[in-house]
């Protein structure tokens, strides 16, 4: 159910067609703000965790943690983003994507989407903004839009993502930073054009990892193993297992909480005074949210935290929003960070 929301998204991004490669230079001479390079702002972006949790459906119970569990893991945004513009051609892509050429005039085409329904796609762009929109049966309703803000040193990209399972759109808006004028497409390997109608048909299957905000094959690979070390962290912390929980630990910690760059041997026994005085130690993680950095080397893991820490000062409860970020050598991920960045309750 929730792969149909990706696939009618997708669509929206790489099934526009039209004449790419012989699109007719524009009229107008006007710079396009939003060409460039671009990085994650994950401070100023919204939640992922926090819009999917809001979020309301008519999946049966039984089926929704599937149905949102899969939300959150292919919305995840790409940490980098470039945008090339030339008259009404715009060429986008991501850290998960390549890069892909649109015809970009604002004409309705009729396309035929994975399901095979009948929509009508179109690709619009001024000097400050790039739409892609998609309207049809309803997954195939989807709107994504790129806005220069802040006189075009950051971008917001705003999503809305339509399906039959879901009570009210989702709206997810994500804002980037330019660090570049320029694009350097080396990054972004196997280029490739939209095709025209005179093209042979792609019968490859449109993944997550075709589209701008798709996710790598080898990055989801990445997410599987966080999410089995979040688990594995959780039950050596309920266990009160100390060992086995500074094996997720990097040597030095850029940060512990309120402290900085403090090597391991702190943290273990800052664990150690803690739960020495504990008989009881319960942690439950909520669906956490993903996002990579620096080209899979980093990720930055949010997740919601409930917890009960009962001992001979009385019984403490809450929840938090807490951050992992874990860096990542070879094939092992090693906790960097640790810290809550929001008290629930």
């Amino acid at each position: 159910m929730a792969k149909a929301v990706i696939l009618a998204f997708i669509a929206a991004l790489a099934a526009v067609s039209g004449a790419a490669q012989t699109a007719r230079t524009s009229s107008t001479n006007a710079p396009c703000l939003l060409a460039g390079s671009y990085r994650i702002n994950v401070a100023d972006s919204d939640k992922l965790y926090s819009v999917v949790k809001d979020a309301t459906s008519t999946v049966p119970f039984g089926d929704q943690q599937r149905f949102f569990l899969d939300l959150s893991t292919r919305l995840t945004p790409p940490d980098m983003l470039a945008i090339e513009c030339s008259g009404n051609r715009v060429s986008v892509g991501s850290s998960r994507a390549p890069k892909i050429t649109y015809l970009a005039d604002g004409r309705v085409r009729q396309e035929r989407s994975l399901r095979g329904n009948v929509v009508n796609s179109k690709v619009a762009m001024n000097r400050d903004s790039i739409t892609f929109t998609s309207t049809g049966p309803g997954e195939d309703n989807v709107n994504v839009a790129f806005q220069s803000v802040d006189g075009g040193s950051r971008m917001q990209v705003t999503r809305r993502i339509y399906a039959d399972q879901l009570s009210e759109p989702i709206v997810i808006r994500t804002v980037y930073d330019k660090i570049a004028d320029q694009v350097n497409w080396a990054s972004y390997d196997n280029s490739t054009v939209a095709r025209t109608n005179h093209d042979k048909p792609d019968t490859t299957p449109i993944t997550p990892a075709n589209s701008v905000f798709g996710r790598s094959s080898r990055e989801s690979d990445f997410a599987v193993h966080l999410r089995q070390h979040l688990k594995a962290w959780i039950d050596a912390t309920n266990r009160r297992d100390i060992p086995a929980q500074m094996q997720f630990y990097m040597p030095e910690m850029k940060a512990y909480y309120l402290t900085r760059n403090v090597p391991q041997s702190l943290v273990r026994a800052e664990k150690n005074r803690i739960f020495s005085g504990l008989r009881v130690v319960d942690i439950r993680a909520g669906e956490p949210e993903i996002i990579f950095q620096d080209n899979g080397r980093t990720a930055v893991m949010r997740f919601i935290k409930e917890y009960k820490l009962s001992g001979r000062a009385g019984t403490k409860s809450g929840v938090v929003v807490q951050e992992l970020r874990w860096q990542r050598s070879g094939n092992e991920w090693r906790i960097f960070s640790e810290r809550d960045i929001r008290v629930i309750r």
